[in-house]
């Protein structure tokens, strides 16, 4: 037996976030003498290009370990014994010698078995380590037992099984790999108790390799990986949840009640397979996906959302969502992504739902949840890259980089703004496993429509930062490719593409039913600190600037991507607008008013609507967030929400004028700073004028009424009276300050005004809390708004209501008989 082998450690970039170990001898024992070399420019780089003394803190892993990050045997943090100096070889690379053996180098006793060998590198002073990617620790197994594979036995693969676990039945699975110029596939797994058992050797067929396990236990969960070439275990790239030893150990009980434990018995990712799992059971069933072009959309991230971060609490605060109006939410990256701390777009199994998050029943109970709230779900996605643990990726690796025969990655990205490995869209494997991927949240999640991630990559052709955006006919093939198989997978899903690409690209995809993020972050930034430029002009937040007649620009003033906009107010403003909570919050509101009355599907980023004011940069641009749930409870925040949400009802109440208006006029631009904003929206049932004032002082400006009529006034009582002779009267109106009109072209002139043949009687009922109407017309619809102008309450097609759920406090109530609106002030004891 070999008595000096010698092992080296590599740590894979930061990027590829993908710790190896590679030994010159597979096998080695207990009793050996071995070397260990440490790359100090690779992993956590902590310790790269440092020239000081180097140490190790080690110890192991046994079969006495509770965990398999259980170390035993090693010493006090910071002993500098010579037994764990380690020398340097040159080129951030050092040496460590264990002798005269492992076992007595830990003074493991006789009779416990040692699994794997555990580091942490270090300075002599403690305060710079090198570690593994995500300042993970490093770990050596050991492998005692010899093993030779056999020749691959040729055998064709059962009819209809497709890449990754194939449920034959409860207690059969049949597992499929592509894996092209292989020698020998092996499983491993808790079926065989994690042993290199010829019995368990794939079979080969052509460049696909196959097995079938029979008699699994109905609803047992089951671990297993691949052994390639008996040189590296992968997992299943199909699979719908993996065990990851790095990051598993940190997720609560109450995140994920009863998760498998990681099998000591192996390292690197583990896939699980589960024979016989009992469906989730869908309340739901009849949700309706809203039109793309009414969308309005609340962007959020699960761990930033709630205290508890997890998809279980975002569900408790669902009430809060929904009474602020929206119909669609969209959650950032929720595909199994490395580590359990991350915005999500560091991806590496697409199948698998991020456990850091909750259950894949949570998820699914969320999703059930919002639908029969009336909200749609949309998954933010990442297929332009995803990390070194990918198994595609592990299957062909160059060493610091996918190898050039890996055929799903690039080498290198021909495109900019990439990060960790680049796919090969061009690859008709990589466009199968992603249009698999699709499906699959799409049945098993009934996800209503995705958001595609750097959607500019998708490209084979080289690029640079100034040639990127381009007009790329290929990438649009291939867009086009993605979105017409959503489409035919469920005909009424959301697809958006974070595209920022040529007007004319953008334009193609639009017409093929696609929503394209547009970015008008700078322009509102600018405009609600006050500040008149040529930055601010808000009219790019509109299809029609772009002459196009499809409202397929989804406009946003804030996505994760930005620094908030209150943020930018507090420190950039106006001194006078930097110096007033109260201020910050009108002038959000203003902008508000602007961003939802321009007419197109929008998106808001979370807790932009209660004024959120800490930076993206705190604690680092993906770091984690306070959540200050507390914010709500502010009473000039509290007025913004209620803005938010009166703005949103008026969109939903009248789609037609924000999804397809006949005509559409924004003065919104620099040159309209001075004299008054306005938005000016026309349809065949309503009319619409928004006036804003971005100034400091009171203006007077010419409404643009398009004609005469009773205007109804956003968060007013009382109706706008416009004539032939007032309707190019000036209106006044005051500094950081909006007004919205509205005509109803069906009931022109009556509108908040109580006709004089008959105002309908009403009634309340303290006991009962019942608030019934009589009227010689039909009750069609009774409306219920707080004093701010957001609607609480909404009835149609009756004449009572019960008010328990509201609170003691004034109220407007509208009362709409016979095509005419009455308006009352209504106090709840």
């Amino acid at each position: 037996m070999r008595k000096n082998s010698l092992i080296y450690l590599f740590l894979l970039s930061l990027l590829s976030l993908n710790a190896q170990v590679s030994t010159t001898s597979v096998n080695f024992s207990d009793q050996e003498a071995i070397e260990v070399i440490f790359n100090a420019a690779e992993g956590s780089k902590g310790l790269m290009g440092y020239t000081g003394d180097v140490y190790a803190h080690t110890g192991v892993i046994t079969d006495q370990s509770s965990t398999n990050q259980d170390w035993k045997y090693a010493p006090t943090w910071g002993d500098n014994s010579a037994k764990y100096k380690l020398t340097s070889l040159g080129d951030n690379r050092w040496k460590l010698s264990i002798t005269p053996s492992i076992r007595a180098y830990y003074g493991v006793p006789e009779g416990e078995k040692i699994l794997k060998l555990a580091f942490v590198f270090r300075s002599s002073d403690t305060k710079k380590e090198g570690k593994g990617p995500g300042n993970s620790d490093l770990f050596l197994n050991l492998n005692e037992e010899a093993f030779t594979p056999t020749t691959p036995v040729i055998k064709e693969r059962p009819e209809g099984i497709t890449d990754g676990i194939n449920y034959v039945d409860d207690q059969t699975v049949t597992l499929l790999i592509y894996a092209p110029e292989k020698e020998h596939i092996h499983l491993m797994g808790d079926f065989n108790d994690w042993t290199k058992d010829n019995a368990y050797q794939l079979y080969k067929d052509g460049d696909y390799w196959w097995y079938t396990l029979t008699g699994l236990e109905k609803g047992k969960e089951y671990g297993f990986q691949y052994l390639i070439d008996n040189s590296f275990k992968i997992g299943d790239a199909y699979c719908e949840k993996i065990l990851d030893p790095r990051f598993d150990g940190d997720i609560a009980a109450s995140v994920y009640p009863n998760l498998k434990p990681y099998p000591n018995k192996t390292e690197d990712i583990v896939s699980v397979l589960q024979p016989g799992k009992q469906a989730y059971n869908w309340k739901t069933k009849d949700f309706q996906t809203p039109a793309k072009e009414e969308l309005v959309i609340y962007e959020l991230l699960i761990r930033d959302f709630t205290e508890e971060g997890t998809i279980a609490a975002v569900q408790e605060k669902l009430d809060y969502i929904e009474s602020l109006g929206v119909n669609a939410i969209e959650l950032m990256p929720i595909q199994e992504f490395d580590g359990n701390d991350s915005w999500g777009y560091n991806p590496c199994f697409f199948f698998a739902a991020d456990k850091a998050y909750g259950t894949p029943e949570a998820y699914k109970a969320f999703i059930d949840e919002a639908h029969r709230r009336g909200m749609a779900i949309i998954l933010d996605i990442v297929f332009n890259h995803a990390t070194g643990q990918h198994p595609f990726a592990r299957l062909y690796w160059g060493g610091d980089a996918p190898a050039a025969d890996n055929p799903w990655f690039n080498v290198t990205a021909p495109h900019p703004y990439n990060v960790f490995n680049d796919f090969n869209h061009e690859y008709a494997g990589t466009k199968t496993y992603f249009k698999r991927v699709l499906t699959y949240w799409l049945e098993e999640y009934k996800v209503d429509g995705f958001r595609f991630d750097l959607t500019k990559g998708f490209t084979q052709n080289k690029s640079t930062e100034s040639t990127a955006a381009n007009y790329d006919a290929s990438r649009v093939a291939i867009l086009k490719n993605y979105n017409d198989h959503v489409k035919g997978v469920k005909q009424d899903a959301i697809v958006i593409f974070e595209h920022f690409c040529d007007n004319r690209e953008e334009l193609e995809l639009a017409q093929d039913g696609v929503l394209l993020w547009n970015n008008l972050n700078k322009a509102y930034a600018e405009s609600n600190m006050g500040w008149k430029n040529a930055e601010s002009s808000l009219n790019r937040g509109s299809y029609s600037d772009r002459n196009w007649t499809i409202p397929a620009l989804l406009t946003y003033s804030e996505s994760h991507d930005e620094e908030r906009l209150m943020y930018k107010m507090q420190q950039y403003g106006k001194e006078t607008i930097r110096n007033d909570k109260a201020l910050r919050m009108q002038r959000a509101a203003l902008g508000a008013a602007f961003l939802f009355c321009t007419p197109g599907p929008k998106m808001i980023w979370q807790f932009g609507e209660i004024g959120y004011d800490i930076s993206i940069e705190q604690n680092g641009r993906t770091g984690k967030k306070p959540v200050l749930w507390e914010y709500y409870d502010e009473p000039e925040r509290k007025e913004l929400y209620n803005t938010y949400s009166a703005l949103i009802d008026f969109r939903m109440e009248n789609p037609d004028l924000f999804a397809s208006p006949t005509k559409i006029t924004m003065q919104t631009t620099a040159t309209d700073w001075d004299n008054g904003r306005a938005i000016r929206l026309e349809s065949e049932e309503k009319d619409l004028v928004l006036l804003g004032n971005f100034t400091e002082k009171e203006i007077e400006l010419y409404p643009g009424f398009t004609q005469s009529g009773s205007w109804d006034v956003l968060f007013s009582e009382t109706p706008y009276t416009v004539t032939e002779e007032t309707k190019n009267k000036k209106v006044t109106l005051p500094p950081h300050s909006f007004r919205l009109y509205s005509l109803d072209k069906e009931t022109s002139g009556t509108i908040g005004i109580d006709s004089e043949e008959e105002t309908p009687d009403w009634q309340y009922d303290p006991i009962t809390e019942e608030f019934s109407v009589s009227s010689t017309h039909a009750v069609d619809e009774i409306h219920l708004y707080t004093v701010s102008g957001a609607k609480v309450g909404e009835w149609r097609q009756t004449n009572s209501c019960l008010l328990q759920p509201f609170i003691s406090d004034i109220y407007i109530l509208q009362i709409k008989t016979g095509g005419k609106l009455h308006t009352h002030k209504f106090i709840k004891p």
